[in-house]
């Protein structure tokens, strides 16, 4: 089953770059929309006609066409919803949408073109039962939806919270992709918490610091996971976007 997972591979169209800090949220994407590796293009229907037939609407262009079929203030109300009956923690978001803001905290693509086009991001902090620091969940598009939503979560070396980390990125997956795991098996595992031991185990038996997924198709969307050997232990990243 591990015939998904490639290793510290580099991608126009995903993940590229990680910055060493104390934090997990300094991690910059390649992209806006994991399909998205030539710059940001949809086609434009026009249909000109006199008093006859139905309007046609054109295509959504630029960061629109890239959007996430969800607000901001649905996904966060539902994932802090879902986490708080397993016991874990997720603060209010912090809601960004100044220039200056958002080019300070969420700077997380690498194109900077792209990166331009970000008008809205919300930041949440994570925290397991005991109260202990565990990550944090951004999302980051346009001002009416999310582009990309980023879960990123610190293990230690023993892994002694990494059934917290599964418990996460599958509420992630649930709640902004679709409760369909089970009817759609991806990469013909059982679930996430299962595609996330098979990544563990070829991460730590391998000998490079970094450990990624493909990108995964899931009911229209796409999502992929990254694990990294830091100072710390070991740094969980899920990203989800078109």
């Amino acid at each position: 089953m591990l015939v998904l997972i490639k290793i510290n591979q580099l991608r126009d169209s995903f993940i590229k770059a990680w910055k060493t800090s104390d934090t997990v949220k300094s991690k910059k994407y390649a992209y806006i929309g994991v399909i998205a590796a030539a710059g940001i293009t949809a086609a434009v229907l026009i249909l000109m006609q006199f008093n006859t037939g139905p309007a046609v609407q054109s295509a959504p262009t630029g960061i629109d066409a890239y959007t996430l079929n969800f607000p901001y203030e649905e996904a966060n109300f539902n994932l802090k919803t879902t986490l708080a009956t397993q016991h874990i923690n997720m603060s209010s978001p912090v809601k960004l949408s100044a220039a200056s803001d958002i080019l300070q905290y969420c700077d997380f693509l690498t194109n900077q073109t792209k990166q331009a086009m970000i008008e809205y991001c919300t930041s949440t902090e994570i925290k397991d039962p005991h109260g202990n620091f565990l990550g944090n969940l951004d999302m980051i598009g346009s001002t009416l939806a999310p582009v990309m939503v980023i879960a990123a979560a610190q293990s230690d070396p023993a892994f002694s919270n990494y059934n917290y980390v599964k418990i996460l990125f599958g509420d992630v997956v649930n709640e902004t992709i679709c409760q369909c795991w089970a009817s759609e098996n991806p990469g013909n595992y059982t679930s996430i918490s299962a595609m996330m031991n098979g990544l563990r185990a070829f991460h730590v038996n391998g000998k490079r610091p970094d450990s990624t997924t493909n990108s995964i198709p899931l009911d229209g969307e796409h999502f992929e996971i990254e694990l990294t050997t830091n100072t710390k232990g070991y740094l969980w990243k899920l990203l989800v976007a078109k």
